[in-house]
């Protein structure tokens, strides 16, 4: 199952107590998701299609109050696959339904905006704007780049949607496409905090765990590779200096050194894998990463003197 279908599962079970909240989440719902048929005889139907059966059944909740006779059915094939439709035809009932929700205007006239009569409150935008999510809404894995949308058919109807995400301190942009329109989001704070504020929690947790997890392991990465830097570096050096003994040793000016500076060209040709802190605690009596660097890079210069 998507992350998109786990979302809209736990959205799904939420069904608001206020009366005027489960009006615009319907509304929500018939402008996200609803398409509006016209047959030949002039009868109209609406037409509420969902890729889940857990949505078809919140669709039919929502509905209940009002006594209409929708039809549910199941249509399968085609390229989005199964599909779970309820449809409302042009009775009285559907007819008020479509009018209280806003679908139509109290002319019977199909209209593309929801109206504001539905949306003053706060809760009523949270619970609109929660039906659209269930209707047309779809957001990537949270192992994937964060892409949060609407996919909606009408200009307007997305530019309004913008408006009111705004009203919940929401950012989303709008971009046509040559089928659709998409109020869309790719900021994870803001796909985060439109999850909590309509109340998939247990979903922004998973994605904020999954966050904290990929920080964790990203500067384990860079630990990592930092180490990794860091033990090539030392194995150059190793092997330079190594080099360099063995020039001196083989050379007459080796038995001019230092004692303390043959010491550790004898080791390091020993030991050329061993990094200063190991190496230093090799000598007698130990030495200091500063001590026994000062001395390796005298090693180090008298090997290139032999050159000059």
């Amino acid at each position: 199952m998507s992350f998109s279908h786990e979302v809209k599962r736990e959205l799904a079970a939420l069904v608001p107590q206020a009366a005027h909240c489960r009006q615009a989440q319907l509304s929500g719902l018939l402008f996200g998701a609803g398409t509006f048929e016209i047959s030949a005889g002039g009868h109209y139907a609406v037409r509420l299609s969902f890729s889940l059966p857990a949505v078809a059944r919140h669709a039919l909740a929502l509905l209940r109050p009002y006594h209409v006779g929708a039809q549910v059915r199941t249509v399968s094939g085609g390229p989005v696959g199964r599909r779970y439709e309820v449809v409302l035809d042009d009775r009285e009932a559907g007819l008020q339904v479509l009018n209280e929700t806003g679908v139509l205007s109290d002319a019977l006239r199909l209209q593309l905006r929801a109206p504001s009569r539905l949306l003053q409150r706060r809760c009523c935008v949270v619970a609109f704007v929660r039906g659209m999510f269930l209707g047309c809404g779809s957001i990537s894995a949270p192992s994937s780049p964060v892409h949060l949308e609407f996919t909606l058919e009408d200009r307007d109807l997305a530019e309004q949607l913008v408006r009111l995400l705004e009203r919940l301190d929401l950012r989303f942009s709008v971009a046509a496409r040559a089928r659709n329109i998409a109020c869309y989001t790719k900021g994870s704070e803001t796909a985060n905090a439109l999850l909590a504020v309509l109340g998939a929690h247990d979903a922004a947790l998973r994605r904020e765990e999954h966050a904290v997890l990929g920080g964790v392991r990203e500067r384990a990465n860079r630990l990592a590779n930092c180490d990794q830097a860091n033990a090539r570096r030392a194995a150059t050096a190793g092997e330079r200096q190594a080099a360099a003994a063995r020039r001196l040793m083989a050379d007459p000016s080796w038995a001019g050194l230092p004692p303390s500076v043959k010491e550790v060209a004898e080791l390091r040709l020993r030991y050329p894998f061993l990094s200063l802190q190991e190496l230093g605690g090799r000598v007698r009596p130990p030495l200091g990463k500063s001590a026994l660097n000062h001395r390796l890079r005298r090693l180090m210069a008298a090997a290139e003197e032999l050159d000059a």
